[in-house]
């Protein structure tokens, strides 16, 4: 037995869509490249990836897997410690270990989004956004 609802008329929509913004899209405007990228490296709940040991943790680890020859480990681990700095708003670690974490696995699809960040002035932008982002949304929660 056929449903009714198949017989019906569909009724056409005539109102465009309506677009909600984030707060992201709020704070980065129309710097598509910019939102791109901290939608990449922003961290929803950073007490989750840090914990207590914090940005150290992060880099031994990746120190450790370098020095194992464990690539892709080491990658993971130089850009969690990349968002944490930028979560804590630490410029010069943000570059450092997003640097490292671009340098370390070439062959990363997504490397373009941690070379955003060798450039100062990217960075700079990027840890601005990332601060009015965190002050906000730890309001709402």
């Amino acid at each position: 037995m056929a449903p009714f609802g198949i017989f019906r008329k569909r009724k056409k929509v005539t109102e465009e869509a309506v677009v909600e913004k984030t707060l992201l899209d709020e704070l980065c405007g129309d710097d598509a490249e910019l939102k791109e990228v901290l939608t990449r490296t922003l961290l929803l709940n950073p007490k989750l990836t840090g914990g207590e040991k914090g940005i150290d943790s992060h880099v031994e680890k990746a120190q450790e897997y370098e020095k194992n020859k464990e690539y892709v480990r080491a990658r993971v681990e130089y850009q969690t410690a990349g968002e944490l700095a930028l979560y804590e708003g630490k410029l010069a670690h943000v570059q450092k270990f997003f640097k490292k974490a671009a340098e370390i696995d070439p062959d990363y699809p997504g490397r373009s989004i941690f070379e955003f960040f060798t450039k100062k002035e990217n960075a700079e932008k990027a840890l601005a956004v990332a601060q009015e982002f965190y002050a906000r949304t730890a309001k709402s929660s």
